[in-house]
């Protein structure tokens, strides 16, 4: 029996109201990832703006109500955010800076070195920093190395093992008669 294109168009948007505009998985570990303070806040309110002006932009209701949910989402994080940020954020902007910047500097060192490409403008920008900074910046630069070189050395293990095919494994308890 062949529908007709309304049934069809109704069966395709049922469909489509379910889907969120962002999902939980990406959300916490694409949008939030590790960030936290205030400057976290800010990134937030301005995917507030980001999610309005799209908003603005789709012309079904269901996109629009997707949409909103994701905004009433973040909506909700920003006021987790604020709490723990306080009233001034310009303050806790300008607390944050050094921790923010030793962090930023650091994962962009251990990218470069990952690549192997380093470049003037992040090394310069770590050489401004005052020492004690400069040195935070290269011991976490060096951990995410290490942790990277860990996990990827377990990853390749683990593959290595599991692309042995079963008739090369040779149980060393057998006797060879």
């Amino acid at each position: 029996m062949s529908l007709q294109q309304n049934q069809i168009l109704h069966n395709a948007r049922h469909i489509l109201k379910q889907v969120p505009y962002r999902t939980t998985f990406e959300r916490e570990n694409f949008l939030f990832s590790n960030q936290t303070g205030p400057k976290f806040l800010v990134a937030l309110c301005r995917d507030i703006e980001f999610l309005n002006h799209e908003y603005n932009k789709v012309t079904t209701d269901w996109e629009k109500e997707a949409i909103l949910k994701e905004m009433n989402i973040i909506a909700t994080k920003i006021s987790e955010v604020q709490q723990e940020v306080g009233e001034n954020v310009t303050q806790a902007i300008e607390d944050a800076e050094p921790e923010f910047w030793v962090e930023e500097l650091s994962r962009r060192a251990a990218i470069e070195a990952l690549v192997q490409k380093t470049t003037h403008e992040n090394m310069s920008q770590m050489l401004k920093l005052p020492a004690d900074l400069y040195e935070d910046a290269i011991t976490k630069c060096q951990h995410f190395l290490n942790i990277i070189a860990k996990v990827t050395r377990q990853a390749e293990r683990k593959a290595n093992l599991s692309n042995v095919p079963a008739t090369s494994m040779v149980d060393p308890n057998e006797s060879n008669n």
